[in-house]
């Protein structure tokens, strides 16, 4: 998960260090319908959660990469209600959207039922665990070493001096990576306790909440949560405020999958990343942008280009102005989408 983690910041040009907790919250609590708020991380935090507080309880969105930061959500939480946590839905299986999950059932008991897409529970098996040991064991240590060294030497990998900017930023990056070391250590992947197929609802007084499968895109069991009533979406990072995270996606299928998302009735979409989103202009761009990264990637894999000459013809420069990280999510998304194309995904 660390080098994901470190490769997905990239892709999201956020940044690698958090403040310290005692001079900024980690989220933005943005009220986006009566009962309904979106939790926008702050920088370092990056994910985003949402949280709905019904009659009887409260239904959260994704529990982020820190148990720490769910916690923080918490205390967001009950600033607003004291109703408890009922549910928590995980919209996919990055640790950025899990990690967190025993926070609740910490805090609220036993009652605290998880809610996934079946693939996404076998995927925190699978992949989100032995993640969580990868890190621990030797992605985060690198990473501290590595900052360690830069710090110590006063060079940068490049070898050029550090700057006083270089050398703050470097400090702060090495308190949160010895932060989340710490961290690490007491993270047990708390796994989803009801599955489902493709749809499930909960009917709640005055709202029905409705969790969708569409189909694979950033992961092979992304879901949505929606709110007709409120008209609100809450998407995971099937839509996010640039390109999506590639490796573990599905472009081809991902197309549809958004279309099937832009078919519901809804005017504001809370993503996984990035600030909560008025009506669907962002996601067009996405639709439009995934159809032509799939059109020409397969276009060149009928002339039977490998992955590297497909990563030099495909040209989605038309699409510049619409994503802050195009330049590293477009290559990217090239890749992963001739993977697929050419059958060299396996689940």
């Amino acid at each position: 998960m660390g080098k994901y983690l470190l490769v997905m910041c990239f892709a999201l040009g956020c940044l690698l260090f958090v403040q310290g907790r005692a001079e900024a919250q980690s989220f933005d609590i943005v009220k986006v319908a009566d009962g309904v708020y979106a939790g926008i991380g702050k920088p370092g935090v990056f994910s985003n959660a949402a949280f709905i507080v019904n009659e009887d309880d409260v239904v959260v969105v994704d529990t982020h990469l820190r148990p720490s930061w769910a916690r923080d959500l918490v205390a967001e939480i009950r600033k607003i209600t004291d109703k408890p946590v009922r549910y928590v839905v995980n919209t996919h299986w990055h640790g950025d959207h899990v990690q967190g999950n025993q926070v609740y059932i910490s805090v609220f008991g036993k009652n605290v039922e998880y809610l996934a897409q079946h693939n996404t529970r076998e995927d925190m098996i699978k992949k989100a665990i032995p993640s969580v040991q990868e890190d621990l064991s030797k992605n985060v240590p690198e990473t501290i070493a590595r900052l360690q060294k830069m710090l110590s030497s006063g060079q940068g990998q490049d070898g050029k001096p550090l700057s006083e900017k270089d050398r703050q930023q470097f400090g702060e990056q090495l308190a949160s990576q010895r932060a989340y070391l710490d961290e690490l250590k007491q993270i047990q992947i708390t796994l989803p306790t009801i599955t489902f197929e493709r749809s499930l609802v909960l009917h709640k007084p005055g709202r029905d909440i409705h969790i969708y499968y569409f189909g694979k895109g950033h992961t092979r069991g992304d879901v949505v949560v929606y709110l007709p009533k409120e008209k609100v979406v809450v998407t995971g990072d099937l839509l996010t405020n640039g390109i999506p995270f590639a490796r573990d996606s599905y472009p081809v299928e991902w197309v549809s999958t958004l279309e099937s998302l832009r078919n519901l009735d809804w005017a504001q979409a809370i993503p996984g990343h990035g600030s909560v989103q008025q009506g669907k202009d962002q996601l067009d761009k996405l639709i439009a942008f995934m159809k032509d990264v799939v059109a020409e990637v397969q276009s060149a894999s009928k002339n039977g280009m490998n992955v590297d000459e497909t990563k030099k013809t495909v040209d989605l420069n038309r699409h510049s102005e619409s994503f802050p990280n195009f330049k590293t999510g477009a290559p990217a998304m090239v890749e992963r989408a001739w993977a697929e194309v050419n059958g060299k995904i396996q689940d």
